[in-house]
């Protein structure tokens, strides 16, 4: 859901390493949950399936939402040294994402959006999932984040398969907008416990 708070921690010498993250962790976790109640708004009572159209504020809703992984990447790729890399091709990755998941919700039908944003979710899922751990090994602290790139990569691939599927609400991807914002939220509870003092 969001490798840039995995680097950004990881930047022991910087000063912005524990406040640059939490900012971030707390700015996507308001910004998923806004997302996903827009969503659900925006299907109202005829909530598409896969093999139906998206409505348009709907397309534009799930189109958008992996710009803010661009935002929060090119940002947390400050500072961040060897990890900046990473961030730099999630950043990538979630720009032709936008483009993607725009071209199916806009022209094609839902499951053919869903396999696209779902596509998105496990490949960045597993950046950050990557990320974490291994700065989980050198520095500990990281399972809010570990937890929220395994869950970004299983729902990927879950709507990867929930995709070619008959009668499946699209509105499960409010669902995961809103597992975001939680794990966001814990993310950035827990970096403000561990921070050091005085910064």
């Amino acid at each position: 859901m969001s490798a840039s708070l995995a680097a950004n921690r990881a930047a022991p010498n910087a000063r912005p390493s524990w406040n640059l993250p939490r900012r971030i962790a707390n700015v996507r976790a308001v910004l998923a949950l806004v997302w996903a109640a827009a969503l659900v708004i925006a299907v109202g009572d005829k909530v598409p399936t896969t093999s139906s159209d998206v409505p348009i504020a709907a397309a534009a809703l799930l189109a958008s939402y992996p710009a803010i992984d661009v935002v929060a990447s090119i940002v947390g790729a400050r500072g961040t040294g060897s990890s900046g890399r990473a961030l730099r091709i999630n950043a990538a990755i979630s720009t032709l994402a936008v483009a993607a998941i725009a071209a199916t919700a806009f022209g094609a039908d839902a499951g053919a959006a869903l396999a696209a944003f779902g596509a998105w979710a496990a490949v960045s899922g597993a950046i950050q999932l990557a990320l974490a751990i291994r700065r989980h090994r050198a520095q500990g602290r990281q399972l809010p984040l570990i937890v929220s790139g395994g869950v970004s990569t299983i729902a990927g691939i879950a709507f990867i398969a929930l995709s070619g599927k008959d009668h499946v609400h699209l509105t499960i991807v409010a669902g995961y907008m809103a597992s975001g914002a939680l794990l966001f939220l814990l993310s950035a509870l827990r970096i403000r416990r561990v921070a050091p003092a005085g910064r």
